[in-house]
């Protein structure tokens, strides 16, 4: 059962076979306001069954966000994204991406202060754009993290685009150590074998109960019983990761209640986790915040 594919730089959450897990590390870059668009930047896949296969590229995309109106807490605005290759600036839309996680396009989002977090999943459009509604809890701006394969690639990259206006005030993050999180009325127990260090490799686990008890009925979620994605302090790298182990084959599969993984972040400083699982039909974000040695 697959469950993280980025705790900190390096995660990958498995419940039973180990598989691979990638480690995204990718650096923010870019401002504008109505219409933001990404800038290069570095990106680091690990294998994290068993050694390590590091490669550095730079972005072979290019992402724009333009927003129908303003971005106000509460408020569903309709937003509409463009993806282009900065080689010859052809739109990339369904046909040019692979699927990755039941998924051509994922876009992982939260706000400054690292608590309203949305992973999205746009609808393509006829003219190779792609469009998205999204409804803030938070006034200000919010970063957006766009995960593809180009087809003309073949190479998973993370580009980063910021959405909305910029507060007047400095973001605060609480940065309090979180290893339990109730949602729901479902309790979230995060567990690591020793303390995260930058560079170091660590077991981990999460633990799913309900009233006390071992939780088992967790759902397939996009390919996966469970899907983490963790944001650094300084707000320039996203964490992804997917499970490792046996993968749902079919939608009436169940899983939990214990969920492990590993974790190797590369860089210390707190980061916030949101493990997202999907019970009852219903998606459930549980958070976690650890600060990495």
């Amino acid at each position: 059962m697959k469950l993280l594919h980025t705790l900190l730089v390096g995660t990958a959450l498995t419940l039973a076979v180990p598989a691979l897990a990638q480690t995204h590390d990718h650096e923010a870059m870019g401002h504008d306001m109505s219409q933001m668009e990404s800038k290069n930047s570095d990106a680091k896949s690990m294998d994290m069954g068993g050694g390590h296969d590091e490669m550095t590229m730079q972005n072979a995309v290019k992402f724009t966000l333009s927003p129908d109106g303003n971005i106000q807490a509460g408020k569903t605005t309709k937003v509409t994204a463009k993806l282009t290759l900065l080689e010859d600036g052809s739109v990339l839309g369904e046909r040019e991406l692979k699927e990755a996680h039941t998924r051509k396009l994922h876009l992982l989002v939260v706000d400054p202060t690292l608590t309203d977090y949305h992973h999205i999943h746009p609808t393509p459009m006829a003219n190779g754009e792609w469009s998205f509604d999204f409804t803030p809890l938070k006034n200000g701006q919010y970063r957006v993290w766009a995960d593809v394969i180009p087809v003309a690639t073949g190479k998973q990259e993370y580009i980063v685009a910021d959405i909305g206006m910029p507060s007047k005030e400095k973001a605060t993050i609480d940065q309090s150590t979180a290893m339990t999180s109730t949602v729901d009325g479902y309790t979230f127990t995060l567990a690591l074998e020793g303390e995260p260090k930058a560079g170091a490799a660590v077991m981990g686990n999460v633990t799913v109960t309900k009233d006390g008890k071992p939780f088992t009925q967790l759902e397939p979620v996009m390919g996966a019983f469970a899907h983490v994605v963790g944001f650094t302090e300084d707000y320039k790298s996203v964490l992804h990761i997917h499970p490792m182990g046996k993968e749902p084959t079919s939608d009436a599969e169940r899983g939990g209640p214990k969920l492990e993984f590993h974790i190797e972040p590369e860089k210390a400083g707190f980061v916030k986790l949101f493990a997202q699982v999907r019970i009852d039909g219903k998606d459930v974000f549980a958070p976690f915040g650890i600060t990495v040695k």
